[in-house]
């Protein structure tokens, strides 16, 4: 009978790069050898996109990995609580989510791949829209938070025993840091950059779509900074920040890449390791609760999987919805 445990490292290597988290999470948990051997050795497994569900019970998280169409369930020590009514996820970023209770007027980030969790300063009961890490890493971490029906934002950062409010011209729906720059997008589809001097662009289409219409910003792997944006109830465009001319332009094609876009959460991702995910697409919910994939290229919606996750919703309105999905990368720390 074969020794498993006494498999060489080349050998768990290559099997760990071709395992999904939580498989790897199970295949070190195997024995004590394959265990020190994860640990010791650069080898890392395979990170795909995952859908986070609104819990409803206590019996973990539910996850949806997009590439394998199948369901995790992921069960967060010490944090029950989370799974009850007090807890609503409002964001995630890193591999961490963020959690709010307006029950308690508190906020709390965890990671559900570690069970890790950070407790953030008092926030106040006020109804959050969403909430955002615009950098996670050993040494510092910093959190924003929006809200639907007020200008500006809230930020905090590690080690901070409260939030500083931040004022803006109008309602923001999205923020990131680009560059060491902070840009935010606000609910007439204005972009603008918090930097000396400051300089703000106005969507070309304002004049054409309503307020609260979808928009949202991200950062691609070759370093460029792109806007989606929402124009009907299928389709997107997709404009590019020109860094020689400062200025945007549209594309319809973002390369070897997908999209994924949400409220409460929007993350670029490379298609060419995931056979089942498709280059140049954007990856959303549609006003059936269904997962699409939108090809930039041809203007033409794919349905991906039919999700069972509430009543039929408004995608024109970016105001939070207990019932949305967040868009979740997995991270071992």
């Amino acid at each position: 009978m074969a020794d498993w445990a006494a498999l060489q490292n080349d050998v768990i290597g290559i099997i760990i790069k071709k395992l999904a988290i939580p498989d790897y999470l199970r295949f070190r948990a195997v024995c004590t050898s394959w265990n020190h051997a994860c640990r010791d050795m650069s080898y890392r497994p395979r990170v795909d996109p995952w859908l986070m569900f609104r819990p409803n019970s206590e019996d973990g998280a539910k996850f949806f990995c997009v590439p394998e169409r199948k369901n995790q369930i992921i069960r967060l020590p010490t944090t029950v609580s989370l799974f009850g009514s007090v807890w609503a996820p409002v964001g995630s970023s890193y591999g961490w989510v963020i959690y709010f209770s307006q029950t308690y007027g508190t906020m709390q980030l965890v990671n559900p791949i570690s069970g890790e969790q950070i407790q953030l300063p008092t926030i106040g009961r006020k109804v959050v829209s969403k909430a955002l890490l615009l950098e996670m890493n050993e040494r510092n971490f910093t959190v924003v938070v929006l809200y639907g029906d007020q200008k500006g934002y809230k930020v905090t950062r590690k080690g901070y025993t409260n939030w500083s409010s931040v004022e803006s011209k109008d309602i923001l729906v999205d923020i990131i840091k680009h560059r060491g720059h902070l840009y935010t997008c606000d609910v007439n589809g204005t972009v603008e950059v918090w930097a000396e001097p400051p300089r703000a662009w106005p969507s070309e289409e304002a004049m054409l779509m309503p307020q609260w219409r979808f928009c949202c910003l991200v950062e691609i792997p070759a370093g460029d900074l792109i806007r989606v944006q929402r124009q009907g109830a299928n389709k997107f465009s997709v404009w590019i920040l020109d860094k020689g001319t400062s200025s945007w332009v549209e594309i319809d094609n973002i390369g070897d890449v997908a999209l994924f876009v949400g409220h409460y959460s929007s993350v670029c991702f490379p298609a060419k390791d995931h056979p089942n995910l498709k280059a140049n697409c954007i990856y959303f919910i549609d006003n059936h609760n269904n997962l699409c994939a939108f090809n930039l290229e041809n203007g033409t919606k794919e349905l991906v999987e039919t999700l069972a996750i509430g009543p039929v919703r408004n995608e024109y309105h970016r105001r939070p919805q207990r019932e949305q999905v967040i868009w979740f990368i997995p991270s071992l720390k």
